[in-house]
Order: C-alpha cells, then sequence, then structure tokens
C-alpha cells in the first residue's frame, strides 16, 4: 500500500483535481502527501537573461520565492483542514523534472500525482516533458489526472470506479498489475483486462486474410486473461477480461475505455525503447496523452524484468500473446 504520495504543484489552480484524488487515496491508506513546488531561475517569471538585457534580480527572486512559499503553505493549511492524511509542503529549485525525480526518490514517493490540466509551470508541461521525464527516469507509477469535466464543475474527484489494464503477456506488462491492484482495492474498483490481437500478428499473406485468421487469437488471449483474472480475483479485486481486435492498439485501449466509461488506465511502459513486442515506441505514450479517463503509468524496473522473463513460460502465451 501506499507511504508518500507526491503532488507536484505550481500555485495555478489547475492542478487541484490531483491534489484532491492524491488526498482521498493517502487518506484511505494512512500515506503522507508530499505537496512540491519547484522554482526554476528566470522561467517562472519569462525573464532571465535575454537580447534587450533583462535579468532577474537577487531581489525578485527572494520576493518571487517568499510568494510561491507562502502560496504552498497555504495550499498545505487548506488541504489538512480537508482530510485526517499528513500533510507536507516543500518548495525547491532547479529543473523541474530532475529536481521532482530526485525529490521522489530521497523521499521513498511510492505514487506521483500530477494534474493534466494548466496553463504554466508544472501544470502546462504536465504531459509534455515533465510528466514524460518523471515516468522515463522512475521507477514510480505516475497518476496522471484528467478532469472529465469543465473548469467550473471539476468531476476528477470522483473514485476510480472501473479500471482498464492493457495486458500482452509478457512480465514487463503484468508488473503494472502490482502497482494497480493496490488502488483498485482502495478504490473498490474493479479490474478489466484488455488484451488487443492485431492482424500484425499473422493475418495477411499476400495481401489477403486468412480467414479466420484471429480464432485461435482471441482463444488463446482470453485463455491468459482468465489466468491472472483469476490471481487477481483471489486478493479480492473483481475482475474481468476483454480481447478486441484492432490494428492500432493505442486507439483501441482509448476507445475502449471511453465506450465503457473506464476511469482509470493502468499501463506499464518499458521507457526509452517502449513496451516489449507490440508496446514499442508510443502505445503507452499515445494512450497518456489521447485517453479521456486518467491513467496510471508505470515504467518497471528493468532488473526484476529480466529475472522474470529469464523464469519459465509455456510456449502458448509466447507465441499468442504478443499483443498490447
Amino acid at each position: 500500500m501506499y507511504r508518500n504520495v507526491m503532488v507536484p504543484t505550481d500555485g495555478s489552480g489547475f492542478d487541484r483535481e490531483a491534489i484532491l484524488v492524491a488526498l482521498r487515496v493517502a487518506e484511505r491508506c494512512k500515506a503522507k502527501v508530499r505537496l512540491v513546488r519547484v522554482l526554476s531561475a528566470g522561467s517562472y517569471f519569462g525573464m532571465g537573461a535575454s537580447a534587450d538585457g533583462v535579468v532577474v534580480t537577487p531581489e525578485a527572486l527572494r520576493l518571487e520565492h517568499d510568494a510561491a512559499l507562502s502560496e504552498l503553505y497555504a495550499l498545505a493549511a487548506e488541504c489538512r483542514n480537508m482530510t485526517d492524511a499528513e500533510i507536507s509542503a516543500d518548495l525547491e529549485q532547479g529543473p523541474i523534472a530532475d529536481i521532482l525525480a530526485g525529490y521522489a526518490k530521497r523521499n521513498d514517493v511510492d505514487l506521483i500525482v500530477i494534474s493534466s490540466h494548466g496553463r504554466r509551470g508544472i501544470a502546462r508541461l504536465s504531459l509534455g516533458s515533465v510528466t514524460d521525464s518523471l515516468i522515463r527516469g522512475t521507477t514510480i507509477p505516475v497518476l496522471v489526472v484528467k478532469p472529465k469535466a469543465s473548469y467550473l464543475t471539476p468531476e476528477a474527484t470522483k473514485e476510480f470506479h472501473h479500471i482498464v489494464v492493457p495486458l500482452d503477456g509478457s512480465s514487463l506488462a503484468e508488473q503494472i498489475l502490482t502497482r494497480v491492484i493496490p488502488l483498485a482495492t482502495l478504490e473498490d474498483a474493479e479490474i478489466t483486462l484488455l488484451h488487443v490481437v492485431t492482424p500484425s500478428e499473422g493475418g495477411f499473406e499476400n495481401g489477403e486474410t486468412r480467414l479466420p485468421w484471429w480464432k485461435k487469437k482471441v482463444a488463446g488471449a482470453q485463455a491468459y486473461l482468465s489466468r491472472r483474472a483469476s490471481e487477481i480475483r483471489l486478493q479480492g479485486v473483481a475482475t474481468t477480461i476483454e480481447v478486441v481486435v484492432g490494428e492500432k492498439i493505442a486507439e483501441v485501449v482509448t476507445d475502449y475505455a471511453r465506450k465503457e466509461r473506464a476511469d482509470l488506465i493502468a499501463i506499464a511502459t518499458h521507457g526509452r525503447g517502449g513496451l516489449a513486442r507490440v508496446l514499442r515506441g508510443s502505445v503507452a505514450d499515445g494512450v497518456t496523452k489521447s485517453a479521456m479517463s486518467s491513467v496510471l503509468v508505470f515504467h518497471p524496473d528493468k532488473a526484476l524484468e529480466r529475472t522474470r522473463s529469464s523464469s519459465s513460460e509455456t510456449t502458448v502465451e509466447k507465441k499468442v500473446l504478443a499483443v498490447v
């Protein structure tokens, strides 16, 4: 279960959905919420050195630091009025992504919650370099919270009742399960294990489809997902399975989540190389950026993945399950 939940904030107010989700999760598992704001010299002023010779003076930096610290402490006080969870607030300075990753490591953070909405600072970059760097540079799950409604009527604080988890049969992809099951338990959520069968698995030959090419693939995928679902149910989490045939995996996953009104998609990523087999390159990234629901992204520990990969797997699973 979670012990330290980190929430990057920029003081804009657009990160409130992420903060509310973090407070809910932390209160349920008696975790500590760490609010972290990072000031990057010059960038938050929009000044720095320029062709016109405009620079940030030490006095201006001090005033900005004091103002940011005051806002951060006020936010922490407001959070304490809303929850029994322990709240801390830290103001850091330096390159945003690097500082956040270092802070998370030093403080044994086991969940990072960040909002996808905003206009500046952390929030503006949440689906860009900052979140991307956090996902690739740490083995800490990153929960990207996406509000489902307008600015005036946020709904992101709603519990995650339905979680979609894409699996491809690889040990790397399955590592997301150890991260999402605790969250599903806290939220009393149902998990749907999703497997995407693609024509690239051997459905075409000489430009023609060998019908019914997909039947054995679907049957094999269903058998695999059923085994994983049984294991999850033993941990007290309601679990269903779904096999979908499609070509563009990221689109299939996000479309399925949208149609089923899922609250969260939980997916593993290989970091720089992308998920093993089909989740190579941009699939996890595509899901994170295009999904209407919130997304839990996890970059598994490579050493652990190699250890698991060396363990025995059935020949059927190796041949059949080269999907998502």
